[in-house]
């Protein structure tokens, strides 16, 4: 065997091992935009169908698993946006303490995507309530072994090309609404008119539980936000600097999280290179970038 060829054989090992360990190191920001206003529709139609037209079928293929029951604790999760309705969170905060809800309970699944540097890619306010109660508590979705920046360019890119939806949902609110003053405004007036299908005295009875104390009103109130900013001081309301506006975030429904999730496991959304358009003319040299077989053909010499 010559030295040329063992030269090939070698740098083509070395690549594709740094690739298995910088799963996005293959990734063309170009075709897959991070912004959703930045997507093209027709091009996102091309590249979420194209993962099994490029010639490779495995080099698509991303790791995603559902795991309902916990994928980490609420303190080791970091947001990927920071629109949040203050309204929605407490009413998830009251009803997930509440006995009469058996629906919805402090952790649980997010019925969301979740990267692999422990971003959440929706299911915001089920995480921030959970971590008002208990930030030790685990919450479940689909664990994507991608990174967060990179996985919001795919779904964006989903979101157009296959679920047609063409804008973002809008903003409502931030992370500077989680201090005392707001939180106790918020659960006074629930306190005072109850929430959803909680009626005021549900209201006492939950937060007499949960703060451990007989008191009422306001003094009742004052106790529950206390402990609640304790609580969320275990974890991080620090975007990362890559995040977008919600409007700009992925919008995937819950009837099509599964769908998505099956679809970037078999390796259906075309995001590594070489992609479908560039399948047909590749030549063999060209799977491997210039740069670096220069680098280990000097090393290996």
């Amino acid at each position: 065997m010559t030295k040329k060829k063992i030269s090939k054989r070698l740098i083509e090992r070395l690549v594709r091992k740094m690739l298995l360990e910088n799963p996005a190191a293959n990734f063309n920001n170009a075709r897959l935009p991070k912004d959703l206003s930045d997507v093209d529709p027709e091009m996102a139609k091309v590249v979420a169908t194209g993962g099994a037209k490029d010639g490779n079928p495995e080099d698509d293929k991303i790791a995603t698993a559902h795991k309902p029951d916990g994928v980490a604790p609420v303190g080791e999760l970091k947001p990927s946006q920071s629109s949040m309705n203050i309204e929605k969170a407490m009413a998830f905060v009251l009803n997930m303490l509440w006995d009469g809800n058996q629906k919805l309970n402090p952790g649980g699944d997010l019925g969301a995507f979740i990267s692999s540097d422990n971003f959440i890619m929706d299911g915001h306010h089920r995480w921030v309530a959970t971590a008002m109660i208990d930030p030790t508590k685990s919450v479940g979705g689909y664990k994507v072994e991608f990174p967060g920046e990179q996985l919001v360019a795919i779904l964006n890119t989903m979101t157009k090309g296959l679920y047609g939806e063409m804008t973002g949902k809008a903003a409502t609110g931030g992370f500077g609404q989680f201090k005392p003053e707001p939180m106790k405004k918020q659960l006074m007036a629930y306190l005072n008119a109850g929430v959803w299908d909680m009626k005021p005295e549900d209201v006492v009875a939950v937060l007499q539980t949960f703060t451990g104390s007989q008191a009422t009103g306001e003094e009742l109130v004052d106790a529950a936000v206390a402990k609640m900013v304790q609580n969320l001081g275990q974890v991080t309301f620090e975007t990362p600097s890559w995040a977008s506006s919600r409007e700009e975030m992925p919008v995937i429904d819950d009837k099509n999280v599964k769908p998505a999730a099956d679809a970037l496991a078999a390796g259906e959304i075309d995001w590594a290179e070489p992609n479908v358009q560039a399948a047909a003319n590749r030549k063999d040299e060209e799977i491997i970038p210039e740069s670096v077989r220069r680098k280990w053909s000097k090393l290996i010499k």
